[in-house]
C-alpha cells in the first residue's frame, strides 16, 4: 500500500485551491453539494464485540467518522473459557451485538457484519475457508480503488491469519492496526504485580505468531502500555455519552452490564472497577479516522519504528533476524480521540 506523504508542492497546490475557492465566495456548502469530508481510507473492523464493550465504542466511533469507509465488520471470538462470554458462539454473539447497535444508528452506513471463527487456529495447515476470511480477501484484493485499506483489530487475529493463510497476497495490500501485545521493556515498564500474558495476544497465540513471525503485513501496534492510556471517567461517560440519545444509552448500558458481571468475579474485581475505564480499542479510530490533513499520519500520537520481533510460545518478544519493521505506538492522543467521540455522538443524537 502506498503510504507516501504529500510533498510540499502538493500542500501548496491544495492550499492554493482552497484559497482560490474562498476568494470566489465558495466558503460553504449548497444543498446537494459535495460534503467537505469524504473517505480517505477503507477500514475493516475486527473485534470481540460480545466481550469488553470498548470495541462497541470504537465501532460506533468509526461508523460516525466520514473520513473512513467501513467496508466490513467481523465479530470475533474470545478465549475458550471467558467470564464475559464462555459459550461456543462468541463470534456469533459479537456479530449480533453489532447488528443490535446498528439499529440505533439510522443515519450510519450499513457495512456487512459477519461472525468470524468461533475458536483459535489449531494449525497453520489445512485451514478451512470461512465467510469472514473470504470477505477479507475480497476487500483486500480489490482493483477498483486506490484508497488504502486498514485492518483494525481490537482482539485476537484469528480471522486475519486465516485469510492470509488462504491468500498470502493480501499481506502487501493492507495495513494491520492492532490493539495487543505486551509492553516493550525498553519503551515502557511492565505493570506492577505478577507477570501476566497480554490478553489479546493470547486469544489466539498461533494467529499472532503467524502474523508477526511469517507474514509481510505492515503492522501498526498499540501494545498494552499504550492502550491502557485510554482512560475515561465513568462520570464523563454518563455526562457525555449516555445523554446523547439511544446509541449513547446502549453503549453505557453495555459497560454497566460488564461492571455488574465483574462484581461477581474473584478479587480484586469483586470490589468494582473504580470510576475510570479503559476504552482501549479507541486508538483504532485515532490512527485511521483522525489522521492529519496532509499525510496519512496520526501526528499528535507518538510511535517508534523498530525491527519486528518474533512472538514466542510464551507470548513474549524475541529478537528476529529478519529485516521487517513494525510501528509501535507509545502514546495516543486521548484528548483528540474522546472529544471527537463525544461530539459525533452528540451530533448523531440530534
Amino acid at each position: 500500500m502506498d503510504m507516501t506523504a504529500f510533498s510540499l508542492l502538493d500542500r501548496r497546490r491544495m492550499l492554493g485551491s482552497l484559497v482560490g475557492a474562498l476568494a470566489l465566495g465558495v466558503s460553504g456548502l449548497a444543498p446537494g453539494a459535495q460534503p467537505l469530508v469524504s473517505p480517505r481510507c477503507r477500514v475493516i473492523l475486527d473485534n470481540d464485540f460480545a466481550g469488553d464493550p470498548d470495541g462497541l465504542f470504537q465501532a460506533a466511533h468509526h461508523l460516525l467518522s466520514p473520513s473512513v469507509d467501513v467496508r466490513l465488520i467481523v465479530g470475533s471470538h474470545l478465549h475458550k473459557v471467558e467470564s464475559l462470554g464462555s459459550s461456543g458462539e462468541q463470534a456469533t454473539n459479537a456479530a449480533s451485538k453489532v447488528r443490535q447497535m446498528l439499529l440505533l444508528m439510522p443515519g450510519a452506513r450499513r457495512p456487512p457484519v459477519l461472525a468470524g471463527a468461533e475458536q483459535a487456529l489449531a494449525s497453520a495447515t489445512g485451514v478451512a475457508p470461512t465467510a469472514a476470511a473470504q470477505a477479507i480477501i475480497a476487500e483486500a484484493m480489490r482493483g477498483d480503488t486506490d484508497l488504502p485499506l486498514y485492518y483494525c483489530a481490537g482482539a485476537g487475529l484469528t480471522d486475519l491469519a486465516t485469510a492470509w493463510l488462504l491468500e498470502p497476497r493480501i499481506g502487501r495490500r493492507l495495513t494491520l492496526v492492532w490493539i495487543g501485545g505486551p509492553e516493550y521493556a525498553d519503551l515502557a515498564p511492565p505493570p506492577p504485580g505478577p507477570h501476566e500474558a497480554e490478553y489479546n495476544l493470547t486469544i489466539d497465540l498461533l494467529a499472532t505468531q503467524l502474523i508477526f513471525n511469517r507474514s509481510d503485513f505492515e503492522i501498526w501496534q498499540v501494545p498494552r502500555s499504550s492502550y491502557r492510556q485510554m482512560l475515561v471517567s465513568f462520570a464523563a461517560l454518563q455526562a457525555q455519552v449516555r445523554t446523547t440519545g439511544p446509541l449513547g444509552v446502549f453503549l453505557v448500558d453495555c459497560l454497566e452490564d460488564v461492571m455488574r458481571k465483574l462484581r461477581a468475579a474473584p478479587p480484586p474485581y469483586d470490589k468494582g472497577l473504580g470510576e475510570a475505564y479503559v476504552l482501549g480499542d479507541s486508538p483504532l479510530v485515532t490512527l485511521t479516522a483522525l489522521q492529519s490533513p496532509f499525510q496519512p499520519e496520526a501526528s499528535s500520537s507518538r510511535y517508534v519504528l523498530r525491527p519486528r520481533p518474533t512472538v514466542t510460545a510464551a507470548g513474549e518478544y524475541a529478537k528476529s533476524g529478519g529485516h521487517r519493521s513494525i510501528r509501535v505506538y507509545t502514546q495516543i492522543d486521548a484528548r483528540l480521540t474522546f472529544e471527537d467521540l463525544y461530539a459525533k455522538l452528540a451530533a448523531a443524537g440530534r
